[in-house]
């Protein structure tokens, strides 16, 4: 429970690991921590033979003359690895140190094997009081023996032997048994902005997310805030298999619409459950580019999660080293090229919505079972899933009145999309303006009743396929991504990705064409709102320059 206070604390008020003081001459003092559950008793040494040992928290501290000194780790005479601190204060875990996640994975489970744990379940890995040696790594460390495929025995305390055999980790004991050693192979991350009118469905959808019998191999932490109780942050029991909610003090409120929470919460859990796949989903309504302007909306008054402020959170742990298997909506609106574009530089696969979702959204039951049952899916797997039990809830809701698209995205067609986009606008000119007039008169406008202009990408560059290679390509690769459109009441013929398209100077002004092309941080004004360090990643591509061109040659 101290342990939940203190991650809880982490999430409200801002959290930063102090600089150096103590020490004698130039040498300043360095702390770290070592994750992978908690780990006591491993050995830090910097390369001036200074070393310490980690406590039951896993922390360390040390005297060195630098805050990001070059440090060795050791499980007792066995070199661990070798990781360069790049702050003071930085939680250090096996797939940091190997800077790989599948040398990462092995690792882990060999400091767990190490400790008789093969299960992965132990919240302290106490390194203390076991003897630890082998014949077979000579010089090596574990991680470059790993790295190198080299196998090897690990004898502790005389009594088993922990073994790697190029491709895997056992615990074998006395009497000849060998056991795989398991470890956490995917954390899932929801951050719920509930604090709306969707306050019920996220209760509903928590409820469904707790029906599921978690194992140590899938970590699920849910953060949410709520509009009418209490907000909670949810975790999954390694032991129990129960998803434990807890509630936030009442008088904390939570406003997930800034950037140093989501970067938090993001940060926090990365650190404390390391795994092999990662997974961010964000949960709330969702706007389009708008989301541009707003990924999240808060009920209190500008309190948005603006997509500048996702990507410059993203940007951030990218340095540190944290991305993504899979960042996924559970919004309307969200599949347009310009959110796959703030986003491709930090997941591997994006799964969202070009339309509007029902309320009830994702079915967490089934995405999460799935999981569960197949710990060793890939995110590309765990995306398509995604989509299969969006079908699975809403194949036969043509009722709904209106037209539902989920789609998967991986990150080389996201690429390739892009590049398509770029070179197709390019071709425009005054002499061929008409055949980019047609595509976009007969284009399919996602929602023709509101101020959106955002268009289906794949009917306009259907109309241009004949003329450009690279609308041809568009559409090969739009109609290649894996999906599922089911069709509603209004008709409209969607494909799974949209990109923002006002076809008039008027239609511009009444859908914030002048903040779309802002690609710098500066004061924007939507409405009577007024947004300072506000920008669109989007911007840099030449998309707003190919809208200008098209609204200056339509004269309109």
């Amino acid at each position: 429970m101290l342990r939940l206070l203190f991650l809880i604390s982490v999430l409200i008020v801002s959290y930063s690991c102090g600089g150096g003081g103590g020490g004698s001459g130039n040498l300043q003092k360095v702390n770290g921590q070592f994750v992978s559950s908690y780990v006591k008793g491993l050995k830090v040494c910097t390369d001036s033979g200074r070393c310490s040992y980690t406590d039951s928290l896993g922390k360390f501290s040390l005297l060195s003359p630098s805050q990001t000194p070059h440090l060795t780790f050791y499980i007792g005479s066995l070199k661990l690895g070798d990781y360069t601190l790049k702050e003071n204060g930085e939680v250090i875990n096996p797939f940091k140190l190997a800077g790989d996640s599948q040398v990462g994975d092995k690792l882990a489970k060999i400091i767990h094997g190490i400790a008789n744990d093969t299960s992965g379940t132990k919240e302290l890995i106490d390194l203390t009081n076991l003897s630890v040696s082998s014949d077979d790594l000579g010089n090596d460390s574990l991680e470059d023996a790993v790295k190198s495929g080299k196998p090897f025995k690990i004898s502790v305390n005389n009594d088993y032997y922990v073994e790697f055999n190029g491709t895997d980790v056992e615990l074998c004991r006395g009497s000849g048994t060998c056991e795989t050693v398991n470890y956490r192979q995917w954390l899932v991350l929801v951050y719920m902005m509930g604090d709306n009118s969707l306050s019920n469905n996220a209760k509903e959808d928590l409820q469904e997310m707790a029906s599921v019998n978690y194992t140590p191999q899938v970590k699920l932490v849910a953060i949410t805030d709520f509009s009418d109780s209490p907000d909670e942050i949810s975790i999954s029991n390694d032991t129990s298999g129960k998803l434990e909610s807890f509630s936030f003090p009442p008088d904390t409120e939570l406003d997930l619409s800034k950037e140093e929470s989501l970067k938090n919460f993001i940060s926090t859990y990365v650190n404390m459950y390391p795994s092999s796949h990662r997974a961010l989903i964000f949960w709330d309504h969702g706007d389009g580019w708008r989301s541009s302007r707003f990924a999240g909306m808060d009920s209190k008054p500008s309190d948005y999660l603006f997509m500048f402020r996702v990507y410059n959170v993203l940007n951030q742990l990218k340095n540190d080293g944290i991305t993504f298997d899979l960042v996924g909506f559970d919004e309307c609106l969200m599949g347009m090229v310009e959110v796959l574009y703030d986003l491709k530089d930090f997941t591997e696969n994006v799964v969202a919505s070009e339309g509007y979702e029902p309320e009830n959204g994702w079915d967490y039951t089934k995405v999460l079972s799935y999981l569960v049952q197949n710990p060793s899916s890939d995110g590309y797997t765990f995306g398509k899933e995604i989509v299969d039990a969006y079908k699975q809830t809403y194949g036969n809701s043509g009722s709904l009145g209106y037209t539902l698209t989920m789609t998967l995205f991986e990150k080389n067609r996201i690429n390739e999309i892009l590049s398509n986009l770029e070179n197709l606008a390019n071709n425009l000119n005054s002499y061929n303006f008409p055949d980019f007039k047609s595509a976009r008169d007969s284009s399919t406008e996602v929602d023709s009743n509101s101020p959106y202009y955002y268009v289906d990408l794949y009917t306009f560059a259907n109309s241009l396929q004949n003329k450009y290679p690279e609308a041809s390509n568009l559409v090969s690769l739009i109609n290649g991504a894996y999906k599922v459109v089911i069709p509603g009441g209004d008709g409209k013929e969607l494909h799974g990705l949209s990109i923002y398209f006002p076809s008039s100077s008027q239609e511009a002004d009444d859908s914030g064409f002048s903040c779309y092309k802002v690609d710098t941080p500066s004061v924007c004004q939507f409405g009577n709102e007024v947004v300072d360090g506000y920008y669109n990643p989007f911007a840099k591509t030449n998309w707003d320059e190919f809208l200008e061109s098209f609204i200056y040659y339509s004269g309109e």
